[in-house]
């Protein structure tokens, strides 16, 4: 009985100094304010107040997924129709000379597509800078007439009354804005031209030429093709006997692997300018196509594949980049194209067949397309919802810098 009296008595003085130590009042998360509470401490009512699950997800849409998987459609047809045509090349089905001349005609009428789009960035330029001038010109305008009649006003004895506090404020803060538009323009005048710029030249553009500029990057395109045709013609017999003493299995196995590190770092994205993976991209393809056209029996059939190469896989993604950017209908009717002759040109490749198997490829081969992009796509939209992204109190705080106090 004594004991059961003590053990009570204990319990209600442990009870009791534990109230004690228990902290009062009401906790707030900041370190400046002193509070009653360990640093440690951790509020167990108000801990998952701000608890956050994917804040950011944007959740996927169908139909925009399948537009987006266009561009990796037309890459891989690109890809498959360059190795049909080496395919039919090698089996004397085609004629490489007819191949090339072909792919030249499309290069050629691409780039004077290219050329117009280039034009046009350039007249919307030179009129977004003279609709600049002109504004700066009437802003310039009315503040002389401004001042003009501030003197006027002046010397007619209007300005006899003293000026007030808020009048010296106006001014002064007139004052500062008038400085620090100077010293902006400073700046500005500091830095270098940018494209957007009515001091900008073009690269690689002589001044003093009597040919505007725009003719000179012509000519200096039409050069540069003259040189890489001159090179593949001197390069050629060299490159034919390059891969002599290989066996055919490992140039088939290394062009196997340089194609898959072609599809595998190509630069997918909706960007115009070129990238590390783009570079590396555009170098295993053109190597691969080096190795595969030393097994072709002339140097004729090495410079028609070797160039047809250079065509499909340097400037050909170069065309559907800037296609995509100025029109999708142009891109969707691109990419069309492309898996019609890819599907084609594939099935008849395997079958050995003609038109019939061309049309069956064709048929297939669409089919086929349409519904890997769509089960891809559903996928991907499909794997959101693991997405589990928490952002809650435990996370490091960001600080909001203010450039200017009200």
């Amino acid at each position: 009985m004594g004991d059961g009296v003590a053990l009570s008595a204990r319990k209600k003085r442990e009870r009791g100094r534990s109230a004690s130590r228990k902290p009062k009042g009401h906790y707030k998360k900041l370190l400046w304010f002193k509070q009653p509470f360990p640093d440690n401490y951790t509020d167990e009512k108000t801990f998952l107040d701000h608890l956050q699950r994917n804040p950011r997800l944007q959740p996927y849409e169908f139909w925009s997924l399948m537009a987006d998987a266009t561009v990796i459609v037309q890459h891989i047809a690109s890809v498959a129709i360059f190795c049909c045509s080496f395919v039919a090349i090698a089996q004397e089905r085609v004629s490489p000379v007819s191949v090339v001349s072909w792919a030249s005609l499309c290069t050629v009428l691409g780039w004077a597509l290219f050329d117009y789009w280039m034009g046009q960035e350039e007249a919307e330029a030179a009129k977004a800078i003279r609709e600049a001038e002109a504004e700066a010109e009437m802003e310039e305008s009315s503040n002389s007439s401004s001042a003009s009649s501030l003197k006027e006003s002046q010397g007619l004895g209007l300005t006899l009354t003293l000026p007030t506090k808020g009048q010296y404020q106006s001014g002064h803060s007139h004052n500062a804005s008038v400085t620090s538009i100077a010293s902006n323009a400073s700046n500005n005048r500091a830095l270098p031209p940018s494209p957007g710029d009515a001091d900008y030249q073009v690269p690689n553009v002589d001044p003093t030429s009597a040919l505007s500029p725009r003719n000179q990057q012509r000519l200096a395109t039409a050069k540069s093709a003259l040189l890489i045709y001159a090179a593949l013609l001197g390069l050629s017999p060299i490159l034919k006997s390059l891969t002599k003493s290989t066996t055919s299995d490992s140039i088939w196995a290394i062009s196997t692997w340089l194609l898959c590190m072609n599809v595998a770092f190509f630069d997918y994205g909706g960007g115009t300018g070129a990238h590390l993976p783009a570079s590396i991209s555009t170098n295993s393809a053109l190597m691969a196509s080096t190795v595969l056209a030393s097994r072709l029996p002339s140097t004729t059939h090495v410079f028609s594949l070797t160039l047809f190469s250079i065509e499909v896989f340097g400037l050909f993604p170069i065309f559907r980049r800037q296609l995509r950017s100025k029109s999708w209908r142009g891109h969707l009717i691109l990419t069309i194209v492309l898996v019609i002759s890819a599907s084609g040109a594939v099935f008849a490749t395997l079958t050995g067949g003609g038109r019939g198997a061309w049309i069956a490829g064709v048929v297939l081969g669409g089919i086929v397309t349409f519904m890997g992009m769509g089960m891809c796509s559903w996928w991907l939209i499909g794997l959101q919802k693991y997405k589990n992204e928490i952002y809650g109190p435990w996370d490091p705080a960001r600080p909001i810098i203010r450039r200017r106090w009200d």
